[in-house]
């Protein structure tokens, strides 16, 4: 039996196929609008501005740079002595130190792993003009005449051993005082050791005091009278 179309019929079907046709457009149209187009990435806020107080310790700050920077190159050798719980931190403190300063780029440094002071001191024998500077890091558990057990706080000292020598020409120390540690070590700015509630700040701390030394000399160097 033949089925045969009436104009109705025809006409029905043409608009049945229009709509089809029409509601595949929009569905194409609703996929290429959707969430796969990589949006635009938010605009970073600034980050707060920090406050100093000579009361407690220096919050982390950025890193400016150097105000005097070095004339000549100079070449060092870091090595770290850990402690025995060989803390995360001291990771951040080493790898800030270094990076402080070499900042300037008159400055080169080479890692020479973990040392202690005697073994740096014959390291610093061996090399023929680069300075080695050891990082010695020790648990600061006893603060105000109280033993703070399981204490995340550090003293971190810095120590500079002359090339060929290895005699101790500078060093000094800071503290890394962790948020949320034991008791907080009372500030002795602006003369006495510094402070810092941030590794990183730590790092930057020890390595302008470094940076200092090497500075000052230099200049001795240039001008010896």
């Amino acid at each position: 039996m033949s089925f045969f179309l009436t104009p109705e019929n025809k006409t029905l079907k043409r608009l049945g196929l229009a709509t089809l046709l029409l509601f595949l457009g929009l569905l194409e149209t609703t996929d290429a609008q959707s969430g796969r187009r990589s949006s635009k990435p938010a605009t970073p806020s600034p980050p707060p501005s920090s406050t100093v107080s000579p009361d407690s310790p220096t919050t982390d700050v950025p890193s400016t740079p150097f105000r005097n920077g070095l004339q000549q190159k100079v070449k060092l050798v870091i090595g770290r002595q850990p402690t025995r719980k060989h803390l995360q931190s001291e990771d951040v403190i080493l790898a800030s130190f270094a990076k402080r300063l070499t900042e300037d780029p008159n400055v080169s440094a080479k890692s020479a792993g973990d040392l202690k002071r005697t073994e740096a001191a014959v390291l610093a024998k061996t090399e023929a003009e680069a300075f080695v500077v050891l990082l010695s890091f020790e648990i600061d558990s006893f603060q105000g005449g109280t033993i703070i057990l399981n204490s995340p706080d550090l003293q971190v000292d810095y120590l500079i051993l002359a090339p060929q020598t290895g005699k101790k020409l500078t060093n000094g120390k800071v503290y890394f005082q962790a948020i949320g540690g034991g008791r907080m070590r009372k500030s002795e700015w602006p003369g006495g050791t510094p402070i810092r509630i941030t590794p990183e700040a730590a790092g930057i701390e020890a390595a302008d005091h470094v940076h200092d030394w090497l500075r000052l000399e230099e200049m001795r160097k240039l001008d010896p009278q």
